[in-house]
């Protein structure tokens, strides 16, 4: 069965998105920072690959997405637009449920997946963007389009080789045989040679396995070390995530109660 999603009203809301950080280039090219401005917490951690893209959720008011850095970083950035759709069409009601993303599938049945899905799409690769750049900076026909144009524009957009052809796929820009032949064209050369021929950066098919965690969660905790309610081996453990040695902020201390890390941080659980 066929999810309906009101595709116009998505287009709509990704766009205006753009337009409140006056996003001037094609694609959006730190959507990091994009997401901090927001007043969005975002948190990149390693949780390795194939265990998990992301996840979002609002906790105490907060608006929360983690992404999994293990994952190469165009299947990051996409994770973190997909969260984005979450935060945007499914907290609206208060409803503060996780929304966890092993998987992202466009034919998926889940509805809230589906719209979150398509919000990514129209997000990173907007139909008017998509084609003002082919049109003008690679000059070409959609029909005579190539695997290297393919790179030119994930470079660009900030995304996948798969999720550029299937943009032009949905948009009915190219059909399904010159679908299958970028595919095939990639699946024979690789994307790392494709990257290498342009000579360009390859950190898009890399994981960044960054560990990035909100100023605001650390200053939660020392302040909360500071004020005696938890020990000093929960404020090592927190520091040790951004390299960070707990002895600089060591005070004497009378006996330590017991308290795990997972306590201080148990949103996100």
């Amino acid at each position: 069965m066929d999810m309906w999603i009101d595709k116009t009203d998505i287009e709509d809301r990704a766009l205006k998105v753009r337009q409140e950080h006056n996003i001037q280039t094609y694609g959006i090219k730190d959507i990091f920072s994009m997401i901090d401005q927001r007043g969005i917490d975002l948190i990149r951690y390693p949780f390795g690959k194939d265990e998990l893209l992301g996840f979002s959720t609002i906790f105490e008011g907060r608006k929360i997405i983690v992404s999994n850095s293990s994952e190469i970083l165009s299947r990051e950035i996409f994770t973190i637009a997909h969260e984005l759709g979450h935060i945007i069409f499914d907290f609206e009601d208060e409803n503060h449920n996780v929304k966890i993303d092993i998987d992202i599938d466009e034919d998926t049945e889940d509805i809230a997946e589906k719209r979150a899905f398509y919000f990514a799409n129209c997000l990173l690769m907007p139909e008017e963007q998509m084609i003002k750049f082919t049109k003008y900076i690679l000059k070409k026909k959609y029909k005579d389009i190539n695997a290297l144009d393919i790179v030119r524009i994930q470079l660009e957009f900030q995304v996948s080789y798969a999720a550029v052809v299937k943009r032009f796929y949905d948009l009915g820009l190219i059909n399904f045989n010159h679908k299958n032949e970028l595919f095939n064209k990639r699946n024979c050369i690789t994307s790392k040679s494709l990257f290498r021929m342009l000579e360009a950066d390859e950190k898009l098919l890399k994981p960044s396995d960054i560990i990035k965690v909100p100023s605001r969660y650390y200053e939660y905790v020392i302040s909360n070390y500071d004020n005696g309610y938890i020990p000093f081996s929960s404020l090592q453990k927190t520091l040790a995530l951004i390299g960070i040695d707990a002895d600089i902020f060591r005070k004497e201390e009378k006996k330590e109660e017991l308290l795990d890390i997972d306590d201080i941080f148990e949103e996100f659980e």
